[in-house]
């Protein structure tokens, strides 16, 4: 099963674009700490088609990859994916190493854009985000009063797109509304904001 999740411009009170996430097995944390990059492909390749088929124009779609998958599979994403150019976000995992410039190098020729997932834990850190130099930084909201200030910075210097995810509920909406130029993510936007 695959969910799309709106990402929310709150300044332009718009879906910008939404992530989908796959949710095709119970204990995702332990499954995609042992998924192979096989395994990872296939899913990513499965994220791919469920995008074609609800796909609208205007609207971009975040898709989950490990950096290992990318650099190895490359070729089959360029071939399996190359008309989704310009409406693609390779959504880089922190899951497995990430500080890898070919990793840019190979986003940048098959034009696709990059998303550094859940700055601050795992493999996505500072040095990372400097190498990638990504369009687009996530934190989820659980980390967003211990990191977000230098998260703010980090997205400033690298010209980056802040996301925060998980964005869940009133509350959440409330905390997060007071920073400025911040887009969202999480299921219930959509029914609150639009």
């Amino acid at each position: 099963m695959r969910v799309f999740e709106p990402i929310f411009d709150l300044k332009n009170r718009k879906v910008i674009g939404y992530e989908v996430l796959y949710r095709g097995v119970e204990d995702r944390e332990n499954f995609f700490n042992s998924c192979t990059e096989q395994q990872d492909l296939e899913i990513f390749l499965g994220n791919v088609e469920e995008i074609r088929r609800v796909k609208e124009d205007g609207y971009l779609y975040f898709v989950n990859i490990f950096g290992s998958t990318l650099l190895t599979y490359w070729d089959v994403i360029e071939k399996e994916c190359g008309d989704l150019k310009g409406h693609l976000v390779l959504e880089i995992s922190e899951k497995r190493s990430v500080c890898s410039k070919e990793i840019k190098e190979i986003s940048e020729k098959l034009g696709f854009l990059i998303s550094l997932d859940d700055f601050g834990s795992g493999w996505s850190s500072i040095e990372c985000a400097i190498r990638l130099k990504p369009h687009f930084v996530k934190v989820d909201i659980k980390q967003l009063a211990e990191v977000f200030p230098l998260v703010v910075k980090i997205a400033k210097v690298l010209k980056a797109n802040l996301v925060v995810e998980r964005v869940e509920n009133a509350k959440d909406l409330l905390e997060v509304s007071r920073y400025k130029g911040v887009l969202l993510q999480g299921r219930i936007l959509e029914e609150i904001l639009v």
